[in-house]
């Protein structure tokens, strides 16, 4: 329960305060914001930069992405706080609201790039990024102001941890086996979802989110194996990286989409497919082509 003086961060006043500015225009304006902030779309941010920038940092900021939504819905589940009445909500959203999972994804890509980068006006545009995608939930009515400071907090906090854990991780990694990193990037995700499974709710959202992890795992160690594309020369091959990579992967997703309204079972079929082929299949495309 939420006592003293941070009784006031998880206060509806705070969303009706936003909302007596409301608008159609601004309606529209913090949905398309909040749909920016959605983790789909920063595992496709990070694909962008996996193709068209630097392949070793595209890799590592989806895992941020993956370990910052994955430990916010852990952090849901075990909180289990309640969101701001319906009667304020202009989106749907059923969950608990502790902490925002739109926050604390985009604090973790945002902040990992910032700590990695170190360039001004990475810092400058995530900060912005952070702070609209933060009031959209706010706006709409479907975040306490407490849930997106702790998604904020939570998320920058993966980030730092990611950054400074990663060279140790990546130095024991390496010297592993062919076959124990397989089982390693496999293997990992499963026990992910095990640990959620302790809790029971929210269940098939890590579900999602364990298949895709061990896509991209795997896809990934396929692609240094058999692969090693390199990274862009100039803007012209960034661009058609970029065109090419987006038509694969909306196609990926419409024909999945198609199929999981047949078969529920296809959705986790679509988040695999959408793994691997963003680092493998992808990839392989652009040899191919180039």
């Amino acid at each position: 329960m939420v006592i003293g003086s941070f009784q006031f961060l998880f206060n509806e006043n705070i969303n009706i305060f936003f909302q007596d500015f409301g608008t159609p225009l601004l309606d529209t304006l913090f949905k398309v914001v909040t749909n920016a902030g959605s983790e789909p779309v920063y595992i496709l941010l990070a694909s962008l930069i996996f193709w068209c920038l630097n392949k070793k940092t595209g890799i590592r900021v989806m895992y941020v992405i993956m370990f910052s939504a994955y430990t916010a819905l852990l952090a849901k589940s075990l909180f289990g706080m309640p969101r701001p009445p319906y009667y304020l909500h202009k989106v749907t959203e059923n969950e608990f609201g502790f902490p925002s999972g739109h926050a604390q994804v985009s604090s973790g890509f945002w902040g990992y790039l910032g700590i990695r980068s170190k360039k001004n006006r990475i810092i400058i545009v995530g900060a912005v990024a952070i702070i609209l995608v933060s009031l959209s939930r706010l706006y709409l009515g479907v975040h306490y102001l407490g849930d997106v400071v702790g998604g904020i907090i939570f998320g920058l906090t993966v980030a730092f941890i990611s950054y400074k854990g990663e060279t140790g991780f990546l130095n024991i990694f390496s010297k592993q086996s062919r076959n124990s990193k397989y089982l390693i990037v496999i293997s990992l995700p499963i026990i992910l979802v095990l640990i959620a499974s302790l809790q029971k709710s929210l269940l098939k959202e890590q579900i999602e989110l364990g298949v895709v992890m061990a896509s991209v795992g795997a896809g990934y160690l396929l692609e240094e194996e058999k692969i090693r594309f390199p990274d862009v020369k100039n803007k012209k091959q960034k661009v058609k990286r970029a065109f090419i990579g987006i038509l694969i992967l909306s196609s990926i997703y419409l024909i999945s989409v198609i199929l999981s309204l047949i078969n529920p079972v296809f959705t986790y079929v679509m988040y695999a497919a959408l793994g691997f082929f963003s680092v493998f299949v992808v990839p392989w495309v652009f040899t191919k082509m180039e």
